[in-house]
């Protein structure tokens, strides 16, 4: 998707979700810095701070890095999994997954005895002669040992099957294999349920989760840049239009604190005052966006338009839609400000650490952490362990604290 996209539909949507001006312009910075932090470019450059270093959260892999990138940070952000499978392989997936990737210094009794650590429990017990109640309700000494026999002949039957496979095919540490479409849950999909569940993820806990209800607006917006990017290359005025639709569901949802519905979101977007119109007048923005080089002034029209729809609104500042220099894009934005509230004489030097944690760009890595955090839990309980998108911001107890 368009790196102005990120910032100028989201601005709009957000405008038209009924979001104050600030909060919805906010939101845009957060889509859009999401798409900017490449790996090895300034806004991933380490920050320093009494000898700790606040490393940024890389969302996009650079031009060298092939397949996901570091951290599997483009499966994370650029490619994110539609986690659906087909149902042929919907069945075998966790026991073919670790299968994909294996190093040269893993043992196939390694991966034998780790595929067995579910099956050990998979044994019927009954309560009135295989526990022992009086002794703290452990299972009884007679009834582990069957536990045990089971997994040892579940092990032994793994290591002969991985034997066999690996007699007849070559493994790759650095390349991912993809054997009878088993990895199809790392297929990005356009709209997916399972970007839905990372929407509605940010709405529910927002509630009671610290990290979520300290910065929600920056997990949203990182969020949206994921949602904006499963509409791939070329895009069309319809795509943009679907595009733009789900991500003024999404800020929608938001606002009304209520989960995202799978329905199609022109049903609810139509609901609303004086949509129908500005939907025109969306549509014919958007087809000049494809023909103009320069698309800034077609979004700032359309940020007039739609400000001017929501004048009635009881959270819209109706002086401050004027100043539409102030609502266009600037680049450096985000970082500009994290430079200046850090009190820094050089750059990426943190003098004033209260400041520096203020700063939206902090909030957006703080998201972004903790997104990454989420899809590889995601990822392990589908047995895909190997595509691990955890990463590290440095001292993690430092920038937590207040």
């Amino acid at each position: 998707m368009d790196q102005q996209f990120h910032y100028y539909a989201t601005l709009v949507a957000g405008i038209m979700a009924g979001m104050p001006l600030n909060d919805a312009k906010e939101l845009a910075y957060y889509c859009y810095g999401t798409s900017q932090q490449f790996a090895h470019c300034k806004q991933t450059e380490s920050w320093q701070f009494n000898g700790y270093s606040f490393k940024p959260i890389v969302t996009r892999k650079g031009q060298s890095e092939l397949r996901y990138g570091p951290n599997n940070c483009a499966l994370a952000f650029e490619v994110f999994p539609g986690m659906e499978a087909s149902s042929k392989s919907a069945s075998s997936t966790s026991s073919k997954v670790t299968l994909c990737k294996v190093s040269a210094s893993t043992s196939v009794n390694n991966i034998a005895q780790h595929n067995t650590q579910f099956a050990q429990t998979q044994c019927f017990y009954n309560p009135l002669t295989d526990v022992d109640w009086q002794g703290g309700g452990d299972l009884k000494h007679h009834f582990k040992q069957r536990l045990a026999h089971r997994a040892t002949q579940k092990t032994q039957r793994l290591k002969t099957q991985y034997e066999l496979q690996a007699q007849s095919k070559i493994f790759d540490s650095e390349a991912i294999s993809e054997p009878d479409d088993t990895l199809s849950l790392l297929k990005p999909l356009e709209n997916s349920k399972f970007i839905h569940k990372a929407i509605n993820d940010v709405i529910y806990k927002q509630r009671y989760h610290d990290l979520v209800r300290s910065a929600p607006l920056a997990l949203l917006g990182c969020r949206l840049f994921v949602l904006q990017q499963s509409w791939s290359a070329p895009h069309s005025t319809q795509s943009l239009l679907h595009a733009w639709l789900s991500t003024w569901l999404a800020i929608y949802s938001f606002k009304q604190n209520r989960p995202m519905p799978q329905t199609a979101p022109w049903g609810v977007f139509s609901s609303q005052p004086g949509s129908c119109q500005f939907f025109k007048n969306l549509e014919q923005r958007l087809e000049e966006l494809n023909r103009k080089q320069n698309s800034e002034p077609v979004w700032l029209t359309l940020i007039t338009e739609a400000c001017s729809f929501q004048q009635l609104s009881a959270n819209f500042d109706e002086s401050s839609w004027l100043l539409l220099y102030g609502l266009a894009l600037r680049p450096e934005y985000l970082l500009g400000q994290a430079q200046s509230l850090a009190g820094g004489d050089k750059e990426f030097v943190i003098r004033d650490l209260n400041g520096f944690k203020q700063s939206q760009f902090y909030q957006l890595n703080m998201a972004a952490h903790y997104h990454c955090d989420w899809l590889a839990r995601q990822l392990a309980s589908k047995g895909l362990n190997a595509f691990n998108t955890q990463q590290s911001l440095g001292n993690l107890t430092l920038w937590r604290e207040k």
